[in-house]
């Protein structure tokens, strides 16, 4: 049961995402985030084994140090031009976006609760054990905690007091 949970709330987060991206501002510019020739060192960051992952950094250079994904799936991307591409691996799923016929970080989406934050917060925790590692949140409401820090935002998704979703993604202009 607490597996259904854990997949349905993935899902609902990439679909999210998905319709976020999609929606669109009505602002019909091509500018992008400043910050696209790789990541800036400030901001949320997640790591998996070796591999530490920065938001907005170059895709390729991230997925193969990362190696072979679980699963790849890609399609069109809404907000940008190119495809947006997602990366499955133990845990987690990798979100791309595309500019100029190259591919950045845009989100780690965790899957379970194996693996966690640079500061121990896994799906699972309290939502004391948030607010004791990242102080208040930027934005808070019943069912979710968004921090913000450099070019990332991270948003912690609550069921009750318990962790249900954990995404870490750029923000970048459309």
């Amino acid at each position: 049961m607490r597996n259904k949970k854990l997949v349905m709330a993935a899902a609902v987060a990439a679909m999210g995402l998905s319709l976020a991206a999609c929606g669109g501002s009505g602002d019909s510019g091509s500018s992008q985030s400043s910050n696209t020739s790789g990541g800036s060192g400030e901001g949320f960051t997640f790591t998996s084994g070796s591999t530490t992952i920065e938001m907005n950094e170059d895709a390729s250079k991230v997925v193969d140090a990362l190696g072979d994904a679980d699963d790849y799936f890609e399609s069109e991307s809404c907000a940008f031009e190119g495809l947006d591409k997602v990366y499955t691996y133990p845990g987690f799923k990798l979100n791309t976006y595309p500019v100029d016929d190259k591919d950045y970080v845009l989100s780690v989406v965790f899957m379970d609760d194996t693996v966690e934050t640079e500061e121990g917060i896994s799906i699972g925790s309290s939502k004391e054990e948030v607010t004791e590692a990242y102080g208040d949140p930027a934005e808070e409401s019943s069912s979710k905690l968004v921090y913000e820090e450099g070019d990332t935002e991270m948003t912690i998704g609550l069921d009750g007091d318990s962790v249900s979703s954990v995404e870490i993604s750029a923000v970048t202009e459309e």
